[in-house]
Parts: structure tokens; C-alpha cells; sequence
């Protein structure tokens, strides 16, 4: 790697953060590419060098967030569905989803906050993937959009609760409640009882 490609992953790095912090002081709305230079300790135009906007640089921050998120919780697979001891599979993977959470709670805080210019295409990206995987399960008379759209939105609601209320419960507990309000009756639903 050249000098110059770190440069522009360091410039990248501050502005992002720079976007983070403002955004969780006073909210992502009132925050002007201005300020998010200022934090960066940047010049106004090399802002613009790098994105073409703020909502540019959120979405930046979103595919970076995306990433990381299909990597810590891809749904379920029909192995592990079909796995006897999938209470533990679902606690465990929804640990290492609120563990992912907690380790980015101003990024998670910022995205929930940005309203239809982040949350809006996570929720439609993590629904499209989810789905890809429902439709080859046998789901009755239930589309598999409406249980992927379910398990999507309720893991959003759930986040954006423990965010709200400052993260009062451990990501292990997290895990649980998501285990047994979500993932175990969508399991139910998909497979039966084993």
C-alpha cells in the first residue's frame, strides 16, 4: 500500500467518525459536511474529493456496516433449523449479534437515526438476502417475504429498544430474548417441533 491510499483511508476513517460523533451529539439531520470537515481536522473541498455528500458518506458507512453484519448473522440455515439443539444455534447467534451491536453502537445508533438515506436500504438488503434463503423452505400458506420481512423487522425493533434504553441488558440476555421471541417461533413455523 502507498502512501497516498493511506492517506485517503486515514481521511476516510476521520471523516467517518467526525460523521459518528456529530451525529450522536445533535442528531444526523442538523449535522453540515462543515462540520463533519472541521471535526476531520480536513479542508472543505477534500470532503468533497471523497463523497459527493453526507448522505453519500452515510451510505459508505452503511455498505462498511452491512458487511460486518451479514458476515455476524446470516439466517439460519436449513441444517441448522432442522439441528435439534437449534435453542442454542438461535442464543448463540443472537449473542454475537448484540455482542456486534454493542462493539458499534454509535454507527447502529446513527443508522437507526438517518431514517429512509440508511435504515431503509439495510432493512430492504437484510430482508432480500433473508429471503433468498425462505424461499426454499416449505412455508405453507405464509409467504416467505412476510416471514422474512417478520424476523427483519422484529431484529431492528429489538436493536433500536436496547440502543433506546441504553443497552440495559447484556448481549447474552439480548441473545435469549431474541432467541425466544423471534427466532424460535419463525423455527416453529418453518420445521414444527422436533
Amino acid at each position: 500500500m502507498n502512501e497516498e491510499d493511506k492517506r485517503v483511508i486515514r481521511t476516510r476513517a476521520q471523516v467517518t467518525q467526525a460523521l459518528i460523533e456529530l451525529s450522536c451529539a445533535q442528531g444526523y439531520d442538523s449535522v453540515t459536511v462543515q462540520e463533519i470537515a472541521d471535526r476531520a481536522g480536513i479542508n472543505y473541498r477534500t470532503f468533497y474529493r471523497h463523497y459527493e455528500s453526507k448522505d453519500d458518506l452515510l451510505r459508505d458507512v452503511l455498505r462498511t456496516t452491512m458487511a460486518g453484519l451479514q458476515q455476524t448473522m446470516p439466517p439460519p440455515t436449513a441444517v441448522e433449523l432442522n439441528n435439534p439443539d437449534f435453542e442454542a444455534i438461535a442464543r448463540r447467534n443472537g449473542q454475537t449479534l448484540y455482542k456486534y451491536v454493542a462493539e458499534n453502537s454509535d454507527i447502529f445508533r446513527l443508522l437507526l437515526q438517518s431514517g429512509l438515506v440508511a435504515l431503509v436500504p439495510i432493512q430492504k438488503f437484510a430482508q432480500a438476502e433473508t429471503e433468498k434463503f425462505f424461499a426454499d423452505l416449505p412455508l405453507g400458506d405464509i409467504p416467505y417475504e412476510l416471514v422474512a420481512n417478520h424476523m427483519i423487522t422484529s431484529n431492528f425493533s429489538f436493536i433500536q429498544w436496547w440502543l433506546d434504553n441504553d443497552m440495559s441488558h447484556t448481549p447474552e440476555q439480548m441473545g435469549e430474548f431474541s432467541a425466544q421471541l423471534i427466532m424460535l417461533p419463525i423455527r416453529r413455523l418453518l420445521v414444527g417441533d422436533i
